[in-house]
């Protein structure tokens, strides 16, 4: 437990947590910047096509 804090000392620490979650609040209310959405940010691009050939992809053969 702290001890020996002054009036001045609490009203600072509190107005800078209360901006802290004023600012947090602030954040979390405005609106997404324009771009892509999360579930286009999510996709990956589709595979390049698939070539046979010596030191390349081969058909199974087991």
């Amino acid at each position: 437990m702290t001890t020996h804090i002054s009036d001045t000392e609490v009203s600072a620490v509190s107005a800078v947590i209360r901006g802290l979650l004023r600012e947090e609040s602030d954040e979390r209310r405005a609106a997404p910047e324009p771009g892509q959405s999360a579930w286009q940010q999510n996709q990956r691009p589709l595979r390049g096509p698939v070539h046979p050939g010596a030191g390349r992809w081969r058909g199974f053969t087991g």
